[in-house]
């Protein structure tokens, strides 16, 4: 990282130290939107970043909004750091400004029709986290994008594995102040950018969990001396460290102009780690880290959930394998070499 990028990552854990506490986590889990914490990182620029200034955004590249939305994984925040950033790029790759406030955004199974009055939607829309915390929403179907606002829509919801709300709802009506817009592979834009922004964020989230898991190991005292002092949760540590890094580094390649192999090899690589750290980094701390109280628990939910999105591990390696065969036993080694 250069000088610039460090400042905005130093800014980015400062203001989630002071405004991101577990019980900040808790409460959002209860429903109750963290307005201090999202205020603070608006207000420094932090949830605009690597976007263009003419589009609203406080400049920058991808990377910084990356780094950004790692950072917030770290601490289990519970904004829609990506999917603002995924919906503001998109609109702006529309040539369209996005509107102020946190943003959600969501493939739809949906049809978008453009009238007087506004926009007809038709169709059914799934799994919107953040739906209830945003004043607008983002739908994307195959090669079109539909912006409509949140208010007047009735969300039905149900808890995620990471306790976060998700929203789902029926339209098939016309919504006033929507914006539809032509947008070339539109729904594949949303998979690729969803894919590199849970990566980061499940290594931001492994990052932390080694970080505790350590320091619980210092602090834990069995038979008269710390348990890090024990042989086999040292070679845990050990092998817990060495996920870590490699879904750093898996984070790391996506992180500026990622080919699609990357990407796969990414979210694969980061998706198989993630039964392998939840089980060291609760085996570490033993049954504490299975209760509510602890913050363990956190970070691991929230792990197991954003494995599954855009992707799992199993899709993006039957993707790999196909993409292998289709370019020939002659392209197999310069295919490994190029993605490394």
């Amino acid at each position: 990282m250069n000088e610039q990028e460090q400042l905005i990552v130093d800014t980015t854990k400062r203001i989630l130290t002071d405004l991101c506490t577990k019980g900040v986590v808790d409460e959002a889990e209860r429903g109750i939107w963290p307005k201090d914490l999202w205020h603070s990182l608006e207000e420094t620029g932090l949830t605009r970043a690597g976007l263009d200034e003419e589009f609203g955004g406080s400049g920058g590249a991808q990377c910084d909004a990356l780094r950004i939305i790692r950072e917030a994984a770290g601490f289990a925040a519970p904004i829609p750091l990506a999917e603002t950033f995924i919906a503001a790029s998109m609109l702006a790759s529309a040539g369209v400004t996005a509107p102020s406030g946190p943003l959600a955004v969501c493939s739809a199974e949906a049809t978008f029709t453009q009238g007087e009055a506004g926009v007809q939607i038709q169709g059914k829309v799934e799994n919107i986290n953040f739906a209830e915390f945003c004043g607008h929403l983002l739908l994307v179907n195959e090669h079109e994008i539909c912006l409509i606002p949140t208010a007047g829509l009735e969300f039905g919801t149900h808890r995620s594995l990471a306790g976060g709300h998700r929203g789902q709802v029926s339209l098939d009506t016309v919504v006033s102040g929507a914006q539809c817009l032509k947008l070339e592979s539109a729904a594949e834009t949303l998979f690729h950018l969803g894919a590199i922004s849970r990566v980061n964020m499940m290594a931001g989230a492994m990052s932390s969990i080694l970080n505790i898991s350590v320091q619980f190991s210092l602090e834990r005292q069995q038979f008269g001396r710390s348990i890090s002092q024990f042989q086999a949760i040292q070679q845990q540590l050990a092998v817990l460290a060495g996920e870590v890094a490699a879904c750093q580094r898996a984070a790391d390649s996506v992180l500026v102009a990622p080919s699609l192999m990357d990407i796969a090899v990414a979210k694969a690589r980061v998706g198989e780690a993630v039964t392998k750290v939840a089980d060291i980094s609760h085996q570490v701390h033993g049954a504490m880290g299975y209760t509510l109280e602890h913050g363990l628990n956190l970070l691991t939910r929230r792990l197991w959930d954003w494995r599954d999105e855009y992707g799992n591990e199993t899709y993006w390696q039957i993707a790999i394998g196909q993409r292998i065969c289709a370019a020939g036993a002659d392209q197999l080694w310069p295919t490994i070499t190029d993605a490394a």
